[in-house]
């Protein structure tokens, strides 16, 4: 098959060894790779009940078939591995030059094990693995490591990612960057990373990737190219960025506002809604191989910040780290937006995190006499900022907060936990689902927790024909969505290329077959779907998950909205039970959520 190496970098931290880890053609066809090669490995290597932080967990950066090669957001690669941050599930995915690095130097990816007994570093190139001391780097944050790293290596165009002091100090949603702005941000991957002695992977390679037919490839990218060209969506989305989903929430009355407690904020618009990140938009940035530049680069051009750049920020940022805190001022979410990126944490959890600590102030559950002096109200951008390095380094309450919403609730009491908006222990991200219950199935049913990347029901709800304030219909449109994505995820591919232009199943196997020379077929890919969707399950289901998991938390079930065009609406728990029994019957598992023997054998598991 071509595009693909067949062979996996298998290195152990504890011994100093790597060695090739066999991938057959027959693997790639059952699970394609990435999120579906990735479950299928971590059920088989990672033993029963694995502390995450144990060197016992493996922690797996994964290409796919499609990486390095024309077909355009291919540049993504996914981190698996079992989550601190949930104890179950967990893929984070992130995109630069790392995978088409690895993917050149002769690998579907590297398996990484045990713990190193010292700071270190991988450099990957067509010779294996080396592992290198890290000395110089351990202790610096994001940004500096990569600049010294390319300094070391004398290889200013290599693929580099990297943990910062969040990572070292294993907050529990600690993230890892690649190439400064991009992050594998969620289920604290940085924090497993950090948990191995492991600061960065540099890859650098001479190698090339074989492709099928690169005719039929620069045509289909003809094609797509020309179709982008005439999508209002495509359009939108290369002026604005993904800032203008914010305007899309706040219209949609889903909008996070106040730690989940409103689903509108007027005092947005204009400051941080598509608006406002145009203003302050000085360049816009495509991903390797990608014709949609969506990525907005913004800076602060006055006041306390300045100067101050960052590519963004997203709209997961502008939400939960602004109207989510009631800061609507872009200059602090930019700066916060780089605090978190150099320190390697993850945006939405650290606002989440912090929405949660200001609605305790704010109702007089916490003082400062208990949180070693921190004092955060609703609207103050500086003390968010000094949470956020709080976090990072584990600071006085910051060793706290870095271990979760959910942990911090479980150490407040006085029924905080009401208001701890999360999932399996995972932090909500930017989307009020009380105004849109396909979203909050979406995040009931998420294996790594409160998730947006799996399915985004606000298509149909917000944007479609779904009425938004009912449970009927909605396991079959989220399974849906849940099923593409999976097999985006799979192919390692940008999710938003179907969305922006948008690009079909069938599409993506013209795409695989002019890679591979295999052919795969749309009902094909989604019996992959199903097959890796089913083993995420029963991987969760070992791991100790059932359906009281699958659960939101207390507002979101009880306390209705109080504002926008959902007022007066909350998912009730009558709402959730029928969306899950629905659910769990459209995927063949049983009503207690686990997958039947039927399911089991219909997807060859």
């Amino acid at each position: 098959m071509k595009g693909v190496a067949g062979r996996l970098l298998d290195i152990d931290l504890t011994t100093g060894k790597s060695t090739d880890y066999s991938v057959s053609d027959d693997t790639i066809k059952k699970y394609l790779g990435g999120r579906g090669l990735g479950a299928r490995l971590l059920y088989d290597l990672v033993p029963v009940n694995t502390d995450p932080f144990s060197p016992e967990n493996v922690l797996m950066f994964l290409t796919g078939p499609l990486t390095g090669t024309k077909v355009p957001g291919s540049s993504k690669f996914v981190v698996v591995t079992k989550s601190p941050l949930t104890n179950g599930w967990c893929d984070s995915y992130s995109s630069g030059k790392l995978p088409v690095e690895i993917k050149k130097a002769g690998y579907d990816g590297i398996i990484i094990r045990g713990k190193a007994n010292h700071p270190c570093y991988i450099k990957i190139d067509e010779k294996g693995a080396h592992i290198r001391e890290a000395d110089r780097i351990w202790g610096k944050d994001s940004f500096e490591t990569d600049r010294i790293l390319r300094e070391i290596e004398k290889s200013p165009n290599a693929g580099v990612t990297s943990i910062g002091p969040a990572g070292e100090k294993l907050s529990r949603y600690a993230c890892i960057n690649s190439e400064l702005y991009r992050q594998a941000g969620r289920g604290g991957v940085g924090a497993v990373m950090g948990s191995k002695n492991l600061k960065a992977i540099v890859a650098r390679s001479k190698g090339r990737v074989e492709q099928h037919d690169r005719a039929k490839l620069v045509a289909i990218n003809r094609e797509q190219y020309e179709a982008s060209r005439k999508s209002e969506v495509a359009t939108a989305r290369m002026r604005y960025g993904t800032s203008l989903t914010l305007n899309i929430t706040h219209t949609g009355g889903i909008l996070p506002t106040r730690n989940f407690q409103y689903g509108t904020w007027e005092a947005a618009l204009g400051m941080i809604d598509s608006k406002g990140v145009e203003a302050s938009t000085i360049a816009r940035k495509a991903c390797l191989s990608c014709f949609t530049p969506c990525a907005m680069v913004t800076e602060v051009t006055e006041g306390k910040y300045k100067g101050a750049t960052v590519e963004g920020p997203e709209y997961e940022t502008l939400s939960m780290l602004g109207s989510n805190l009631l800061i609507n001022s872009l200059p602090h979410v930019i700066q916060a937006n780089i605090l978190c990126d150099s320190l390697g944490v993850d945006t939405i959890s650290a606002g989440n995190v912090i929405g949660f600590i200001m609605e305790c102030f704010e109702k007089g559950i916490l003082s400062s006499s208990q949180t070693e002096g921190l004092e955060i109200q609703f609207g103050d951008g500086e003390a968010a900022l000094e949470a956020i390095k709080m976090i990072s380094y584990r600071e006085g309450f910051g060793d706290i907060l870095a271990e979760g919403v959910q942990r911090t609730a479980e150490h407040i009491g006085n029924d905080s936990e009401r208001f701890a908006m999360h999932v399996k222990g995972m932090e909500f991200p930017g989307y009020e689902p009380r105004g849109a219950f396909g979203s909050g199935l979406a995040y009931a049913v998420s294996p790594r927790g409160a998730c947006h990347r799996r399915a985004w029901p606000p298509a149909g709800e917000i944007l479609g024909n779904y009425p938004p304030y009912t449970a009927e219909g909605k396991a079959e449109m989220v399974k849906e969505l849940y099923d593409l994505n999976c097999v985006l995820h799979g192919l390692l591919v940008c999710d938003m290329q179907s969305k922006f232009i948008p690009m079909s199943l069938d599409v993506y196997s013209e795409y695989f077959y002019g890679v591979t020379g295999e052919d795969l077929t749309t009902d094909d890919f989604r019996t992959i779907a199903d097959r890796i969707e089913t083993l995420v399950r029963m991987y969760n289901v070992r791991e100790g998950f059932s359906r009281d998991d699958d659960t939101l938390p207390y507002r979101t079930l009880h306390e209705p909205l109080p504002d926008g065009p959902a007022t007066g609406q909350c998912i009730g728990e009558e709402n959730l039970n029928r969306m899950l029994d629905e659910y769990y019957a459209v995927r063949g598992w049983n009503n207690a959520g686990v997958p039947t023997p039927e399911t089991i054998k219909k997807y060859d598991l």
